[in-house]
């Protein structure tokens, strides 16, 4: 459990809930989904630079 990246591992709820929610709920409106998606993938991508050092 020491490795596991708690940056990456909320980047990838945020952005699987956040697509979840788009496909199968109800559609979220452009200017919401474009800025939490991208706060995701930073938080994914902070997570792997983030491990590999």
């Amino acid at each position: 459990m020491k490795d596991k990246n708690i940056w990456m591992i909320a980047g990838i709820i945020i952005y699987i809930f956040l697509s979840g929610i788009d496909r199968f709920v109800y559609r979220i409106p452009n200017i919401i989904y474009i800025p939490v998606a991208i706060f995701g993938m930073f938080l994914i991508f902070a997570g792997v630079f983030k491990k590999k050092n």
